[in-house]
């Protein structure tokens, strides 16, 4: 019996040839890095995102604007939704990068980021 890990568990997937100790050193540097500070910033930046996009009216909003770049006014029409509740939202998406904005003399328009998050969004609907 070769010992891999402190577990218990995963020595016994080894000892029954479910796992190579090979995978558990691979898995177990894997895991390391990924609890390293280099990565704490990365991951915290993909849990803003994806805190964001869990909300049913911000999934709406990326899936209107993925046909097209839309005034805040056409967004609270589509989506009947009032103006701070709306602009409470297009905050959110914008703060994580998601989306874009541009002033046209009064009209405030968004259009989406292209992202994989976006490209993510629109798949899982269609």
């Amino acid at each position: 019996m070769v010992k891999v890990s402190r577990h218990k568990s995963v020595n016994r997937l080894v000892d029954l040839g479910l796992c190579r100790p090979e995978d558990i050193r691979i898995a177990a540097a894997d895991g390391a890095a990924l609890l390293s500070p280099e990565y704490a910033e990365k991951i915290r930046s993909a849990e803003r995102i994806l805190r964001a996009i869990s909300e049913p009216s911000r999934i709406k909003i990326i899936l209107l604007l993925s046909k097209r770049e839309m005034c805040v006014c056409e967004l609270e029409s589509a989506l009947q939704m009032a103006q701070p509740t709306m602009s409470h939202h297009l905050g959110i998406l914008e703060r994580v990068g998601l989306l874009q904005r541009s002033k046209k003399e009064r009209w405030v328009f968004y259009k989406l980021r292209h992202s994989p998050v976006t490209d993510l969004v629109r798949s899982m609907v269609s």
